[in-house]
């Protein structure tokens, strides 16, 4: 090859066209860009996958409307009989027979239990043999007295005859003594013998009255103790027949002695019959509320009772709320308790059963216009706290003070607005955040 052809064929640098390291340098920088934009949008969806976010489809949310609040506080009940009967032990006695069991249905007048009653048989028998005596007695004192007053009365008849014989022997005398046939003598012999009558005439008289008031006496003192001795027997007989234990209203039996040949002594409970057709609430609450409670306050009694929804196969859980008052509040205070009675307006409802565990909500406090909410996890607590509020797409926390609260809502002071919807869980796990992404729409739960 040639000089002049290797020259030809070397490479030369020449200067590149302006328009095409324009186009070079406009490549570059939307590579750059770009790339910083994809890292960007990279980053921001990392940052949202671990933003901490909720699904609306498991938050239970209220909204806080104006309306009137009842402020209470609550107490456990017991739901009891009305009326209850307790039948007691008259007697020390044996138990023979046990005729009705517990949880039986009784009539008036059903025997609940036999007693073994053969002592207090034997001492009605001998109070029946004391009447006898003082009835014997009696008779016998009226017999005496009217021997004795026959015997007063013949005394007397004959002494009245003897006075009047005196009397004659006297007008007798002395018309003698006038003419001198009698001496002086014999007229005041004559006229004592006539003293002497009339005095002993008076003493039997004296002696009739004062054995007739003896008598009277004797027999009043002898019908006070028949009295008395018919008065125990009364009781002796009626013990005999309250051995029996009958029944003396229509209920249900809810307790008797459950050992055939167990020994009682007077005064044992023996059995116990309920009227299921009326009941009240027996309550207590801690002492902290004493100040609150009084007689005649309106109180709710709530009753949970689960009903089966055959359209979605669940159990549901429903409550059943009576209105009642406040009847009866013990004074002293028991192991930090206040016991109290609620009296219910539906007494006889279908849903109370004895010894059903309730809820007794008692109202404090009334408000007839006010900002409220459903209770959540921040149940009743008064003050400021921290709520979480809905707010789009994301919950956002805000600070706001409650007031007082009833066994459903929570009074609201400040903080939030009607309309607003609240969250109800429990969101102390996200306290330390300022809002939280909400996932799902509204129409998912």
């Amino acid at each position: 090859m040639t000089a002049a052809e290797l020259e030809a064929d070397a490479p030369m640098d020449r200067l590149l066209d302006p328009r095409v390291h324009r186009a070079r340098i406009a490549r570059r920088i939307v590579l750059a860009v770009g790339c910083v934009a994809g890292a960007l949008a990279a980053f921001a969806a990392l940052s949202r996958l671990l933003e901490p976010s909720l699904s609306y489809a498991a938050l239970r949310t209220a909204r806080v409307d104006v309306g009137p609040l009842d402020a209470t506080v609550t107490a456990s009940g017991t739901v009891v009989p009305e009326l209850e009967k307790v039948l007691a032990s008259p007697i020390d006695a044996r138990v023979i027979r046990i005729l009705r069991r517990a949880g039986a249905a009784l009539q008036p007048g059903d025997a609940i239990l036999e007693l073994d009653v053969s002592e207090s048989n034997l001492a009605l028998q001998k109070l029946d043999q004391a009447l006898a005596l003082k009835d014997n007695q009696v008779e016998r004192i009226r017999v005496e007295l009217a021997g004795t007053l026959a015997s007063l009365d013949s005394q007397i008849q004959i002494k009245a005859l003897q006075l009047e014989a005196y009397r004659a022997v006297v007008k007798r005398n002395r018309k003698c003594f006038t003419d001198g046939i009698v001496s002086e003598a014999e007229l005041e012999q004559s006229v004592l013998d006539e003293a002497r009558a009339g005095v002993e005439l008076a003493q039997l008289r004296r002696a009739r009255a004062i054995a007739g008031r003896s008598t009277a006496a004797q027999i009043a003192g002898l019908a006070l103790e028949r009295d008395t001795l018919r008065k125990e027997r009364a009781e002796q007989q009626r013990q005999l027949d309250l051995a029996t234990t009958k029944s003396d209203r229509a209920g249900v039996l809810t307790y008797v002695v459950s050992e055939e040949g167990a020994q009682v002594h007077k005064g044992d409970v023996l059995a116990r019959i309920a009227d299921l057709t009326a009941f009240r609430v027996d309550a207590t609450i801690s002492e902290v509320h004493a100040s609150r409670i009084r007689v005649g306050q309106a109180a709710f009694v709530r009753i949970d009772q689960r009903s089966e929804s055959r359209s979605e196969g669940d159990d549901r859980i429903d409550e059943l709320r009576l209105d009642g008052v406040v009847s009866r509040v013990v004074p002293a205070i028991q192991n930090g308790l206040v016991t109290l009675s609620v009296s219910l307006r539906e007494n006889n409802h279908a849903r109370l059963r004895s010894n059903l565990r309730v809820e007794v909500d008692l109202v404090t406090d009334r408000r007839a216009h006010t900002l409220r909410v459903a209770k959540g996890s921040f149940g009743g607590s008064e003050g400021a706290i921290d709520v979480f509020v809905v707010a789009g797409e994301r919950a956002v926390k805000r600070r706001v003070r409650l007031g007082v609260a009833s066994a459903e809502r929570t009074e609201v002071l400040d903080g939030l607005a009607e309309g607003d919807e609240v969250i109800l869980n429990d969101m102390s796990q996200h306290a330390h955040l300022d809002h939280i992404r909400i996932t799902g729409t509204r129409g998912s739960r």
